[in-house]
């Protein structure tokens, strides 16, 4: 009886840990932006809070060949769109892998009421450009940092989102800025701060809901 009884509260551990939700499960959606350094494709994870979400990761990416010239069109235009890939694991992203996976990919955002336009595209992530975690939302971070980098001739600025309420931010320059720092500031009112220093910038993404308190 009494070995009996050992065996059970020695599997008791393995049984309760087979219970448990993984509360850090990298594989599953996790939404892109798309956007264009000349005649090359960059897509930014759409971070949240939550792990295991709380990253953010700009990456290379080409698509096949009759597709991605139809894409970089409509960028042009200045449409946003979004990549809604199938279920992958993250970690992939994060670790800088090089791998495919199919994804749709719709016009403006998907969860907000976005229209799919390309289904099931074969999607080659090539080169990590960027990564940073988010803060924990329990350890006070500023929203008044951005980050910067080029591809292809081109300059890009990527909002550090702090702890809520933060948001998500990508901005097109033609030059850098005198800093990177804005406290203090909004969104709109750091466009016009760039732009007073004879910068031109386009603003290529906002997201504010997701980061809210």
């Amino acid at each position: 009886m009494k070995m009996l009884l050992s065996i059970l509260l020695l599997g008791l551990p393995l049984l309760l840990a087979a219970q448990t939700p993984h509360q850090h499960d990298y594989t599953g959606s996790h939404g892109m932006v798309l956007f264009a350094a000349n005649d090359s494709l960059l897509v930014s994870h759409l971070p949240l809070y939550r792990p295991s979400h709380d990253y953010q990761l700009v990456y290379e990416v080409t698509l096949p060949a009759d597709i991605q010239p139809l894409v970089l069109a409509k960028l042009q235009q200045h449409r946003l769109l979004t990549l809604l890939p199938a279920d992958f694991d993250l970690r992939q992203m994060i670790n800088a892998s090089a791998f495919n996976v199919k994804a749709d990919i719709y016009h403006d955002h998907f969860e907000r009421g976005g229209e799919r336009w390309l289904s099931g595209i074969a999607v080659t992530f090539s080169r990590q450009l960027y990564q940073r975690r988010l803060p924990a939302v329990n350890k006070p971070a500023d929203n008044g940092s951005y980050d910067a980098f080029s591809h292809h001739g081109q300059m890009f600025l990527l909002h550090q989102i702090g702890t809520p309420p933060g948001y998500d931010h990508i901005l097109k320059v033609s030059a850098l800025p005198q800093n990177l720092q804005f406290n203090h500031s909004t969104p709109e009112q750091i466009l016009g701060l760039i732009q007073q220093q004879g910068i031109e910038v386009q603003q290529l993404y906002l997201e504010t809901q997701d980061f809210q308190p």
